[in-house]
């Protein structure tokens, strides 16, 4: 089985080639930033390294359907908008609107399982856990109702984190239904364990009740022979998220490690991986793959991950990295499609992709130069600027 991992598309509506990409706002390259008076700071024809994207590179992601076939599902794991600061709602959740627009059109033979991030919220970090309902998360729900049932669809408004039973999903077919039986989407919203997410002080326990929630389910999974894969936004090991949520979910990755098959994140902007130790023993059990970002910004060119699943086990067995590189594509519009950069195991000569081998290459990445050179470019999707900081070696990085 295939699957697209999309996140952090950070959508640039007003983007516009030839304008500045240094300006006195935070998001540059618009009619605002004023024309660009050198070639250095002028915004590209496809995008821009300074800049968030260019609405048209997100329908390039046709050009890597055309070499990969369409995927059986795709995950897609928030953070639309720009990097602008609104308080309007229906501002922060519009790009989020023309994204999924987008996808439905590429991926109409296909199916999408989404969650947000926290640029979605007005302002952006933040959402108020203790209420039961946020008009950000209704917003977003009708965008998303053609790809939710209606159990679905009451579960997000009111939770703003929800799970699928993945053969239910409005746009199965036949084929996905027989591949999937058994199998549960988690959709984990994020803002509980995000550190800017201010309105969390206060909340000492459990906001949102999620880990109840997330428990519960989880226990009820087992006794109906059902695995899972966990999407969400945050990687719970990344410094953005609180201490105390990691080690929950370090706890039920823990206790349930024989359900959860794939956890997938974003946020970062970075291709990075999270290895999930045991409580008791220590040992390797589990995986945070991280995927890059679709944006540009800061200094990346656009990137998203192809992931190879067994299909009895639904266990990843390659990821593969598509890239557009857009110095190439901002010179040459034949360049300005998805292509190939890497393939995982092949590139660092893994086994596989178990939790052990990836133990292993993060131990790898300590000592041996060449790995950590690959997976430092690789972070910023083989941009000029991860080239350009690899020059003096890893150790002086």
């Amino acid at each position: 089985m295939t699957l697209y991992h999309i996140t952090d598309v950070h959508i640039n509506a007003d983007y516009k080639e030839g304008t500045n990409n240094k300006c006195n706002s935070f998001v540059c390259c618009t009619e605002e930033s004023g024309v660009a008076t050198k070639d250095k700071d002028r915004a590209g024809k496809w995008g821009d390294y300074l800049c968030d994207t260019n609405p048209r590179v997100i329908d390039q992601l046709q050009t890597a359907v055309g070499k990969t076939g369409m995927p059986d599902f795709v995950a897609w794991t928030g953070d639309s908008t720009g990097h602008q600061i609104h308080n309007n709602p229906f501002i922060t959740t519009k790009a989020t609107k023309q994204v999924t627009l987008i996808l439905e059109r590429i991926f109409e033979k296909s199916v999408v399982f989404p969650i947000h991030g926290n640029h979605e919220f007005a302002p952006f970090n933040i959402q108020d856990m203790s209420k039961k309902n946020s008009e950000e998360v209704e917003l977003i729900a009708d965008a998303w109702k053609d790809w939710m049932t209606p159990e679905v669809y009451q579960e997000f408004i009111h939770h703003s984190y929800f799970s699928y039973d993945a053969k239910t999903h409005p746009k199965a077919s036949e084929e996905f239904k027989r591949k999937m039986d058994k199998v549960r989407i988690i959709s984990i919203n994020t803002q509980n364990c995000y550190t800017f997410n201010f309105k969390l002080i206060g909340e000492y326990n459990d906001p949102g009740q999620e880990f109840n929630w997330l428990e519960n389910l989880l226990r009820q999974m087992e006794k109906d022979g059902e695995i899972a894969i966990l999407i969400g936004h945050i990687p719970p090991g990344n410094l953005d998220c609180t201490q105390e949520f990691g080690m929950r979910m370090r706890a039920l990755h823990d206790r349930f490690q024989h359900i959860i098959r794939l956890n997938l994140f974003g946020h970062t902007h970075y291709e990075e991986f999270e290895v999930h130790r045991g409580i008791s023993d220590d040992l390797p059990i589990g995986t945070n793959h991280v995927s890059p970002s679709i944006t540009t910004f800061v200094d990346q060119n656009p990137s998203f991950r192809v992931i190879i699943l067994d299909e009895e086990t639904l266990l990843p067995i390659e990821i593969q990295t598509y890239t557009m590189y857009l110095d190439k594509a901002n010179k040459n519009d034949k360049d300005a499609k998805f292509v190939l950069d890497h393939e995982y195991t092949k590139q660092f000569g893994l086994k596989d992709l178990s939790p052990s081998s990836m133990l292993i290459l993060s131990n790898k990445l300590r000592n041996y130069d060449d790995h950590a050179t690959n997976y430092m470019i690789n972070r910023l999707g083989g941009s000029p600027k991860a080239h350009y900081n690899m020059k003096k070696g890893c150790n002086e990085r």
